[in-house]
């Protein structure tokens, strides 16, 4: 298997996490659009929860996820730059986001 730079990995990773919070939209969506009825506020509250600790694991593990398994075994350097390459890959996309809604 070709060997994938830090820079490939690093979007690969923020599309991950781009294409899990599209789910996670979605399902809210889907969830209002069947769910017209007022349910009960703790329900709401618990599944919110819920979402925010299952979306922290998700999430972290796809941006620290590969980083951490280099840097446990002592490719300190590659894990470093396919973190750096893991956040500039994300906030260029947040600011594309940004401009996208402020033009619509």
């Amino acid at each position: 298997m070709k060997k994938l730079s830090a820079s490939l990995i690093g979007l690969l990773q923020v599309l991950g996490v781009l294409v899990y919070c599209l789910l996670i939209s979605g399902l809210f969506w889907l969830m209002d659009e069947y769910f017209r009825s007022n349910p009960p506020q703790f329900v709401v509250m618990f599944f919110m929860l819920v979402i925010l600790v299952f979306s922290a694991g998700v999430t972290g593990a796809l941006v620290f996820g590969y980083s951490a398994y280099l840097a446990m075994n002592k490719r300190i350097k590659e894990a470093l730059r396919v973190l750096g390459f893991t956040l500039l890959y994300s906030l260029g996309f947040i600011l594309i986001i940004v401009i996208v809604l402020f033009i619509i």
